[in-house]
């Protein structure tokens, strides 16, 4: 009898780590899911603004080549 209720427990042991490890496995992957979306929004906001600073370091140059002319 004390042997069948100790590998219940074990049983139930096993079975909690398992539901935690599969636990822990998703909540990386969806963090890892979030941080690639918000990585590629950040990529693309930055590559706007990188063209909007070049769009007026340009029309900066033409104004000034301009002026000197």
């Amino acid at each position: 009898m004390q042997k069948a209720m100790s590998n219940g427990a074990n049983a139930e042991k096993k079975g909690g780590v398992l539901k935690g490890i599969l636990g822990g496995v998703a909540a990386g992957i969806a963090v890892s899911a979030v941080s690639v979306v918000m990585m590629n929004n950040s990529k693309k906001t930055l590559q706007k603004k990188a063209g909007k600073v070049a769009d007026a370091m340009e029309d900066l140059f033409d104004s000034a080549k301009d002026m000197f002319q």
